[in-house]
């Protein structure tokens, strides 16, 4: 399968032409994902400057792109194989796609692949059901699909590497293929053109799919915390509610999660979700959550169990976390 046949990008790339692109694929500009040379990432809370997308065209850094604006928006679905027999059942959709003339863009990686489908704005609730919905239709099974929040609680959310840079740890530059595996483009600069203005799932197929897409599951956020106090007789009086309410109410995320993770003075520590070496996990006392800046997700405590029990190959949906927490934390 080709991958680099497209030219280098010539150096005298504007920053309009790269500003246009980004635009594309970046629906925040107040901070952004900077990719180190291990292939991890770290979070970087400065403004993006267009010379930084410049940068990241011409192959001296490698950006990410937040898939969630700060209004919860989305502009884009994306589906990650990771997988070789994944990524070549994401180009036999984007095969099927195109004959009921909803386009899509596919970008290989090191491993597998990314099928993008570029949206008119949304709610990140309802790119989540397309996207799943989609998986779905084409029975792709368990497959990473972005945004994975449907709304920001704890962070700036999930992200994609930024297409068309430089893989800092391969030193590789995936560009945009069709699915028979040639090109998008003869050039990087014309590929950037074109996704500059990318076609756009139509309207009708959006709305046709959302039809009958499951409606999303209302996930409460992750309150403050407060220690149960006893009642005038001594006794410590039972929280009311759902379960999983009760279960966050019964002991604080920062509590929690360092029984599990090894957590500085200032709640940092290596990711158990990831090859982690920079210490991008964090826990916030005052804010009652947790968080990977590398993109492993965060939430409650209970979001956390789900990924920890997923990494221990055990049942990982909700209902089989909340039995086991209320186990744990409830008696």
């Amino acid at each position: 399968m080709p991958r680099e046949r497209a030219e280098h990008l010539p150096s005298e790339l504007d920053q309009n032409t790269a500003l246009a692109y980004a635009a594309a694929f970046v629906p925040r500009y107040d901070q952004y994902p900077l990719q180190l040379a291990d292939g991890t990432y770290t979070a970087v809370k400065s403004t993006l400057h267009p010379d930084l997308v410049v940068a990241h065209l011409k192959g001296f850094i490698t950006l990410g792109a937040y898939a969630l604006s700060p209004e919860n928006t989305a502009s884009w679905v994306c589906i990650d194989a990771d997988l070789s027999d994944q990524w070549d059942r994401l180009r036999h959709i984007s095969t099927s796609l195109a004959k009921k003339e909803v386009p899509s863009y596919l970008e290989p990686s090191r491993r597998g692949g990314h099928l993008w489908l570029f949206l008119p704005p949304i709610s990140g609730q309802d790119a989540r059901r397309f996207g799943r919905q989609i998986a779905t239709n084409f029975k792709l099974g368990k497959i990473e699909i972005y945004p994975k929040q449907e709304v920001l609680r704890t962070g700036p959310g999930s992200f994609v590497r930024l297409p068309l840079g430089k893989h800092r740890l391969t030193g590789r530059r995936y560009h945009f293929i069709t699915p028979s595996g040639e090109p998008l483009a003869p050039t990087i600069r014309e590929q950037i053109a074109l996704l500059a203005n990318p076609e756009r799932v139509p309207n009708a197929y959006l709305e046709k799919v959302l039809s009958y897409a499951p409606k999303a599951r209302d996930h409460s956020p992750t309150p403050a915390f407060k220690p149960a106090k006893p009642s005038r007789r001594g006794k410590w009086q039972r929280v009311a509610g759902t379960p999983s309410e009760r279960i966050k109410a019964a002991i604080s995320v920062h509590d929690f999660v360092r029984q599990y993770v090894e957590l500085d003075a200032q709640g940092r520590g290596y990711c158990p979700f990831h090859d982690d070496e920079h210490k991008s996990f964090g826990v916030s006392e005052d804010g009652n959550y947790w968080n990977c800046f590398a993109g492993c997700g965060g939430g409650s405590i209970i979001d956390f169990w789900m990924k920890w029990r997923a990494r221990q190959g055990e049942n990982d949906s909700f209902k089989s976390t909340i039995k086991d927490l209320a186990d744990r934390l409830l008696g």
